[in-house]
């Protein structure tokens, strides 16, 4: 289409996106940031996990805004009518931007400005100056109307690193460096291991050899999930000694829905 055409055209002659040098303006933090991280002025935010950022691309005289997700999203680019200040329709802008979904809506944050009246603000200007042009575009170049432009639109929110709190499992916290051209530093927290639990196993009358039933003080859970051949001749071992049921480490499988028997423990 020629709108996508012109609109990635337009970010990538001024460096970002698909046709440009950069695809994002974060990385991954690893340890040798650490150091950086304390010994420069950062602001951070908080985002949810799994989500990349694209780019809000207000191309001079399209008459509309652009969302242009990450690479290798599998949503395509997004028109956005918005009301915007001629000055913006005709200089143009570029943001970088994330668009998150619900079941019935659909919500763009805006992080950061990269371009703004012809000027490369993130090759040139600090953070501190960036998102006071971006506070500038919020209050004075844009005025909302959720339902001309088919989503809501938020702008990011910051803390300084003393007010910093480690964020949950779903989401992840950005370090956003006071510099030019310098990437945010993303940190997310180890996904924990699953939690496996000591129940119980039985048989039923007239089951297959691999059909269990998984128990809980009592309680029927379900049919247990068995994968795996070790877990299988363990079971096997264990019910030929007569037993009616037998200790088993499970947890559960979310993929399949049932708990999945993963060790016979050791009884002493």
């Amino acid at each position: 289409m020629d709108w996508i055409n012109k609109t990635e055209e337009y970010a990538g002659t001024n460096g970002w996106g698909a046709r440009g040098k950069f695809i994002g303006i974060s990385r991954m933090l690893n340890d040798s940031d650490l150091t950086h991280i304390q010994n420069n002025k950062m602001v951070s935010s908080v985002r949810p996990r799994g989500i990349i950022s694209g780019f809000l691309a207000i191309v001079p005289n399209l008459g509309y805004a652009v969302f242009l997700p990450p690479v290798a999203a599998k949503m395509g680019p997004q028109k956005l009518r918005m009301r915007l200040s001629d000055e913006v329709k005709q200089h143009g802008a570029i943001f970088s931007a994330y668009m998150t979904k619900s079941e019935n809506s659909k919500t763009l944050v805006i992080e950061d400005v990269l371009l703004w009246n012809i000027q490369p603000m993130w090759f040139t200007k600090r953070f501190e100056q960036r998102i006071n042009t971006l506070k500038l575009f919020q209050e004075q170049h844009l005025r909302q109307d959720t339902l001309l432009q088919g989503c809501k639109i938020v702008f990011a929110t910051y803390n300084s690193l003393s007010e910093t709190l480690e964020p949950d499992a779903k989401h992840v916290l950005e370090f956003v460096p006071n510099q030019t051209s310098q990437k945010r530093l993303i940190w997310m927290k180890p996904k924990e291991e699953a939690v496996q639990s000591v129940l119980t196993a039985r048989k039923e009358v007239g089951a297959g050899p691999d059909v269990f039933m998984i128990y809980k003080d009592g309680q029927k859970l379900g049919q247990a999930l068995v994968r795996t051949l070790v877990v299988s001749r363990l079971l096997r071992a264990a019910f030929t000694e007569g037993k009616a049921e037998t200790p088993v480490s499970a947890e559960f499988n979310k993929q399949f829905d049932k708990w999945e028997i993963t060790d016979i423990p050791k009884i002493a």
